[in-house]
Order: structure tokens, then C-alpha cells, then sequence
């Protein structure tokens, strides 16, 4: 057993080398068979965080010295800081240390490894020869001849080699002449060339490195690709970290096929309640389409061409307060240059998948599809009390079909809301009897540049009386519709054709609607009534709160609920509507008599959990059990009964009344393991036959990867009550496969059975190593083949 001795620093001044043992001891050859300890005779406190504790095997040197020498097993320490060394020579008067063989330092997280060193303990500066660096933040790795420490975590180093990676031959590794590390963590490396697997690939005069302590500006990941579309391409964002609130990118963006797009994204969180996110790209298009036919083939059938150059895109979602937080504001930005755009640029950094799924992921809130031909953009403000809400709202719906001289913009028949205006009562008890009241009211101003414009003003008072009992909840309502206009503008458009409910187109004639000031008034009433059933079965025994316990988790209860629901829903037939402005479906009201019947099975489960939770003040770990509950599958299937189209009279030749709806069955099982699974499917009880799908089933296990199936079906229907003119059919493929901790295969397959062609056929290569990531991925859609390389240095 090693003697130890220890020495403590009082202030970085002052060795205390214990005061009142015998001189003559240290030097000599200490006694294996015990340990001698440096003590006073008196008792003394434990060193202050300002002083350093000093150990090794043999201590030469006394409190007249002007240094101290160490030998075998030298270790200082301060708190989390540690020097250690074979030998240790220690300058008592300035603090300085001097340290040789097998140097291994903690430093304020950071680790050190050296020949040689010095270091000033007052300050913590110094150096190291033929040292070795690792830096916690950022994560990398520093082997020089020689390296210092300046005050703070801010190195310099000489002929250096720096990389991400560990190992002796790194799998990549920037060589540089000189070097540093600022206090915020940023590498700057001059005369450097960057080394893969140590073989040089390129020499550049100046490089920086971000660190991970704050965001720094700098060039990032370079974005490459190849497609028939826009032949080679690469993207070199620049990062520029504006302020601790605000930070912006610049794509500078070349496609051999296209020409240069430069894109720019702003983005900004203020407060809690304030944030944004701004992005703008323009392009001079190298190629044109003056008509339809020299579209891509997939682009065609529309009846529209490109034959603007100047091509661009703006959006932005925007969260935030006007005068007050508890002024709401929520801005949406989408304008377009022309009907392809997105089509063309939906890939890359800044192309509609990365737009759409960053604004889905910060704000919740999407943008149209990337086919649409109307590309929407609001704002809205609102403002809730404990009772009443108000809100604000300007839309502006771009009609891409009237751009570019495709049909004239002054027969554009898109409506604009500038603006509307609500006002709300929340549902509440009235006058203390058994009535619940809500009242809303709407005002919009629509605009055409093509057809009518004017003010409606809607006001829509309902009560409800909810009857409860032991075994079911019936809860009547009556509600008033009543509803004015008044024209600013009348334009007799003659027929125009619109979408109404069911998928119907309806024929609106503008030659009949009278001009100046008008109004409706309707009712409709109701009630929904509905029931629930459960049990609930033992599945184990409840767990015990004991320490052996700890961690294990178990099913303990499985609930069983039934919900049967009755909804049934009346309004009149309004006569004299074709009258009416036509801006929205509100401005038709529809005769309804309608009864829908849905049965709803639950399973829900209960888990208890063993947790171990600290002590008040350290004391001893509490045990307690925690519960948590999941409603794990859903069963569902609804239908209804309108009593309209059993009775109806009109078109009898050529519909058959058909008043059964179709069958909706619903089933969802998302355990939170291994599957996910939801399908909706509507059956037709006239048909026999399914006549639309929405299915989804995940399978996945973490280290072995995923499968999804997912599956959209759309039938013909030709019905009185609905018309559906196309049919869809598209199957949705998808699979990871994590073959090691390193490498995983994806894939995905979409075909549409409809057309009987393929609409994607892709597969990507991952590589996620210890410091880097690369990846490959080929795509294939019609008139489209695609190849895309990224790669990552991890931790820059």
C-alpha cells in the first residue's frame, strides 16, 4: 500500500504542508505497511473550493522552500478540476506548476493528456507539450505538438490535428498549422487541410468550426442532387446567428437545368407567445412552357401553361400578440409565382416538404398541397374572455389558374374575405334555469374581381337543455339561422358552377340573384342522446411499493366501455335561396332530416409503475407506485337514416332513393408498442361493396426498424344525395430496416391502381457513425429521376 501525503493550497499562494509533524520525514523512503496523512494536531476544517488538494507517493521540500517537489502518483485537485503526473514541481510563491510524465488533466470538463506542462493554478492557464485535447463542448478532439490554456475554456494549439471522431486513424480529421478555441466553443483553424481516414482531400487558407455552446453564422451542409428535371444541383446555406432572438439562412441554390435560385429564411421567437418563421425564393427559370403541351407529361391535363420566367415562392407562419397577450395573432403567407412551382422545387432545404413539414412540426398549421391551384393566405386575431370571444380575419385566396396569362385575371371569380368579423357567447346556463344558451354572429365583406360583392352579416342564437339520468344523457337544441346581405357590386356572370356538399357540382345562375339589400331566416333543431357502459377487469395483482420493486411495471386493470350514441338533426326547406348572393355553402341551407346511430367500443388499460423519487433534504429515496392510463384500441361504426330521401319524389327515374348512408367502421389500436393502426372504411349498402378508405398500420421495434402500409380509396359514386366522378386508388409503402447501430436501408413505394402506374419508387442509404452521418437516396416518379447525397459532420 502506497503512503500518500497531501498539501493544501490556501488561496493559490501558500502550500500548507501540515504544520505540526516532524520535517525529517519527508524524503525518506515511506513504509509500505501504512499511510502517513500531513495533519496538525489540532482539528481543522475541510478545504475551502479556493484551495488545492495535493497528493503523491514521495514529497521533498518544506514551508521555506521555494518549491515543492512530487514524485510518483502526483495529484492536485480542486472540486471537479484534476491534474495528475508522475512528477510535480510546485513554485509556492507564484502558484505555477510544473507537471512531466503521463500528465492526465479534468479541467472544468474538458480532458487533457501531455508529456509535459505547466500551469498556473491562480488562473488556470498553461500549456501542454505534445499534448492531447477533448473538449466537451463542442465534442472534439485536439492532438498537438503544443497546446495552451488561456483564462476560461479557450485553447491555442501549434501543428495540431482536430477531429469529431475518436480512435488513432479518425474517419475524418482537419490538420492545421496553428489554431484556437474561443470561450464560446468556435474552432478557428488556419492553414489547415481537411483528412479523410488521414488522407488529405483539400487545403484551406482558413476554417471554422461552430461550437456547441451558443449558434454561431457560418456556412453549413452543402444539399447536392441530380434529377432529370433540374439536373445537378447544390444548395450552400449560410447561417447567420443574428441575436440570442432571431437567426436567418441564405440558400444559394444552382441547378444546371434551371439556373440560380436564391432563397432566404428568417426566423425569430421573441417571447413565449411570439415567434416566426419568413421564407422567400426567386428564380430566373431557364426554361419556359408557352404551352400546355410542352409541360411535363405529368403536369398536364390541366389546361394551363408556364410561360413566365420569373419564377417564386413566399410563406411564412407567424404566432404572436397585438397590444396585449391577450390579443392573438396567427399570420399564414403563401404566394406563388405560377401553378408548377412547387411541383418542380419540392426537394432541398428550402423546397415544399421542408416548408410544409418545418411549419407543421413549430406552428401546427399546414399549407395547401402541392397540386393545389389555389394557394391561401390569412390573418387572424382573436381574444377569449370567461364568457364571451371575438376574433378577426382577412383571407386572401391566390387563384393560380387566372396567372400568367393563362385566363384573364378580370374574370377571376375567387372570393376574398376582407374582412371577418366574429363575435361569440359560450355555451352557459340561462337565467338559472335548465337552459344552456350560446350565441354567435359573423360579418364578412367578400370581394370578386369577377361576379358579386357585398356584406353578410349571420346571426346564430341556440339553446340546449341537457337531460341527464342514471342511465342516459339527452341533450335537445334549437338554433336560429338568420342571415343579410347587401350587394356593393352586381355583375350578372350568367351559370356558374360550383362545388356544393356530397361532391355535387351546383349551378348557380347570377341572372336571377336580385341586387341591393336582402335576408333570410331559418331554424333547425335536434338532440343527441347517448349512453356508456363499462367494466372494468383485474388483470394482476396491485404492485407494492418496495425498493426491490423498483422499476417494474405491469398492466393492473383493463376497462371495457360501450358508448351507443343517437343524433338526430331537422331543418325546413328555404325557398327563394337562388335569389341570394352566393359566396360560401352557407348561402344555400340545405333541408335536412337526418338520423345517425353510432356504436363505440373502448379498451382502455391501466399500468402501475414501481418509481423510486429523492428523499426531502437527501434523506432516504421514497417508494410509491404511479398509474397511467391509454385508451389502446377504439372500435367504431356509424351510420345514418335520412328521412328526406326515403320520402323524396324528384329524378325517381334516374336515382332510386337510397336513404341508408354508408356503414362506417373505425378501428384504431395504437399501443405505444410495436403497431399503430388506424382504418376508417365506408361500405355502401346498396352497392356491397366499400366505396372509400383511409388505412394506416405502422409495425415497428427500436434496433430492428419499421413497416408501414398505408392505403387511399376513392370510389365512382353517382347517387341523388352525391356524385363522385373520379376514382382513386393508392397504395403507400414503407419500410426501414436498421441492418447495425450504424447502417439502415429506407424505402418507400406509392402506386395508383386508378392510372395503373407508379407515382414513387424510392431507396436510401443511412451511414450514422460516431461523427458523421452520409446518406444516398435514389428517387423515381413519372418523368422524374432523382439522386440526392447529404452528409453531416456531427456536433458542427
Amino acid at each position: 500500500m502506497k503512503r500518500r501525503s497531501r498539501i493544501s493550497i490556501l488561496t493559490g499562494t501558500l502550500l500548507v504542508l501540515v504544520l505540526c509533524l516532524p520535517w525529517t520525514l519527508i524524503g525518506k523512503t515511506p513504509d509500505g505497511n501504512r499511510v502517513r496523512k500531513y495533519v496538525p494536531e489540532a482539528p481543522v476544517a475541510q478545504p475551502r473550493q479556493s484551495e488545492w488538494t495535493f497528493s503523491a507517493d514521495r514529497v521533498v521540500g518544506d514551508h521555506t522552500s521555494e518549491y515543492v517537489e512530487a514524485f510518483g502518483n502526483c495529484s492536485l485537485s480542486l472540486g471537479e478540476n484534476q491534474l495528475r503526473a508522475d512528477f510535480a514541481r510546485y513554485y509556492q510563491t507564484t502558484g505555477w506548476v510544473f507537471l512531466k510524465g503521463n500528465i492526465r488533466a479534468h479541467w472544468g470538463g474538458d480532458f487533457l493528456q501531455a508529456d509535459e506542462a505547466e500551469f498556473d493554478l491562480n488562473n488556470m492557464t498553461g500549456w501542454l507539450k505534445n499534448g492531447k485535447l477533448f473538449m466537451a463542448k463542442p465534442h472534439i478532439y485536439v492532438e498537438a505538438e503544443r497546446v495552451g490554456k488561456s483564462v476560461g475554456d479557450s485553447y491555442s494549439f501549434k501543428n495540431a490535428k482536430v477531429t469529431a471522431c475518436s480512435g488513432e486513424k479518425p474517419a475524418w480529421s482537419v490538420t492545421t498549422q496553428e489554431g484556437d478555441v474561443t470561450l464560446d466553443g468556435r474552432v478557428h483553424l488556419y492553414h489547415s487541410a481537411f483528412r479523410i481516414r488521414d488522407v488529405p482531400v483539400f487545403y484551406w487558407p482558413y476554417m471554422a468550426l461552430p461550437g456547441a455552446s451558443k449558434r454561431q453564422s457560418g456556412f453549413l451542409v452543402p444539399y447536392m442532387s441530380s434529377s432529370d428535371k433540374l439536373g445537378f444541383q447544390i444548395n450552400l446555406p449560410y447561417y447567420w446567428a443574428i441575436d440570442d432572438e432571431s437567426d436567418a439562412t441564405f440558400y444559394q441554390n444552382y441547378m444546371s437545368k434551371r439556373g440560380y435560385m436564391q432563397g432566404i429564411e428568417y426566423r425569430h421567437v421573441n417571447d413565449s407567445a411570439t415567434k416566426g418563421v419568413w421564407q422567400a425564393d426567386v428564380l430566373l427559370d431557364a426554361k419556359r412552357a408557352s404551352h400546355e403541351k410542352d409541360e411535363w407529361d405529368d403536369y398536364q391535363g390541366d389546361g394551363l401553361a408556364r410561360k413566365n420566367r420569373d419564377r417564386w415562392w413566399v410563406r411564412s407562419k407567424y404566432n404572436g400578440w397585438l397590444g396585449s397577450p391577450k390579443w392573438r395573432v396567427k399570420l399564414d403567407l403563401d404566394l406563388i409565382s405560377d401553378q408548377n412551382y412547387l411541383r418542380d422545387f419540392q426537394n432541398g432545404p428550402n423546397g415544399f416538404e421542408a416548408s410544409r413539414e418545418q411549419f407543421l412540426d413549430a406552428f401546427g398549421r399546414d399549407i395547401e398541397n402541392i397540386d393545389s391551384l389555389y394557394r391561401r393566405s390569412s390573418a387572424y386575431a382573436s381574444r377569449s374572455w370567461d364568457r364571451f370571444g371575438v376574433t378577426g380575419l382577412i383571407q386572401y385566396d391566390e387563384a393560380l389558374e387566372y396567372r400568367n396569362g393563362n385566363n384573364p385575371s378580370g374574370k377571376d371569380p375567387t372570393v376574398q374575405k376582407f374582412p371577418e368579423l366574429d363575435a361569440f357567447a359560450f355555451q352557459q346556463t340561462l337565467l338559472g334555469m335548465p337552459l344552456e344558451a350560446s350565441m354567435g354572429a359573423k360579418y364578412n365583406y367578400f370581394h370578386r374581381e369577377y361576379g358579386n360583392s357585398g356584406h353578410r352579416l349571420r346571426l346564430t342564437p341556440e339553446l340546449k337543455m341537457p337531460l341527464k339520468t342514471d342511465l342516459v344523457t339527452v341533450i335537445p337544441s334549437l338554433a336560429l339561422d338568420h342571415t343579410s346581405y347587401d350587394l356593393t357590386n352586381h355583375e350578372k356572370t350568367g351559370v356558374m358552377t360550383l362545388n356544393g356538399t356530397g361532391g355535387r357540382t351546383v349551378s348557380i345562375d347570377t341572372d336571377v340573384m336580385k341586387d341591393g339589400f336582402q335576408s333570410r331566416t331559418s331554424w333547425s333543431g335536434g338532440f343527441s342522446a347517448f349512453s356508456e357502459m363499462t367494466r372494468v377487469f383485474s388483470l394482476a395483482d396491485d404492485l407494492k411499493p418496495e425498493p426491490t420493486l423498483a422499476g417494474t411495471s405491469r398492466w393492473t386493470r383493463l376497462k371495457h366501455s360501450v358508448v351507443p350514441r343517437v343524433e338526430y338533426g331537422y331543418a325546413p326547406h328555404v325557398g327563394g335561396q337562388q335569389k341570394l348572393p352566393y359566396f360560401d355553402a352557407l348561402d344555400r341551407l340545405e333541408a335536412r332530416n337526418r338520423v345517425t346511430y353510432s356504436l363505440t367500443n373502448v379498451l382502455d388499460r391501466r399500468r402501475d409503475t414501481v418509481v423510486l423519487t429523492p428523499g426531502e433534504g437527501g434523506g432516504q429515496p421514497v417508494t410509491s407506485v404511479a398509474s397511467d392510463y391509454l385508451d389502446f384500441i377504439l372500435f367504431r361504426v356509424e351510420q345514418s337514416y335520412d328521412l328526406r330521401e326515403a320520402d323524396r319524389r324528384d329524378e325517381r327515374a334516374q336515382y332510386e332513393r337510397r336513404p341508408f348512408s354508408d356503414v362506417l367502421v373505425e378501428l384504431k389500436v395504437r399501443p405505444r408498442t410495436f403497431v399503430d393502426i388506424l382504418t376508417r372504411n365506408w361500405f355502401s349498402p346498396y352497392l356491397a361493396s366499400m366505396t372509400e378508405s383511409e388505412t394506416s398500420i405502422r409495425l415497428h421495434k427500436k434496433g430492428l426498424g419499421e413497416i408501414t402500409v398505408g392505403y387511399d380509396f376513392l370510389d365512382k359514386v353517382d347517387e341523388y344525395a352525391r356524385t363522385r366522378d373520379d376514382r382513386m386508388s393508392i397504395l403507400n409503402l414503407g419500410a426501414k430496416w436498421e441492418v447495425s447501430e450504424d447502417f439502415s436501408l429506407d424505402a418507400r413505394y406509392r402506386h395508383d391502381f386508378a392510372s395503373g402506374r407508379d407515382l414513387e419508387r424510392t431507396l436510401k442509404f443511412n451511414w450514422d457513425a460516431e461523427c458523421y452521418s452520409f446518406y444516398f437516396s435514389f428517387t423515381q416518379k413519372p418523368n422524374d429521376n432523382r439522386f440526392e447525397i447529404g452528409f453531416d459532420l456531427l456536433n458542427f
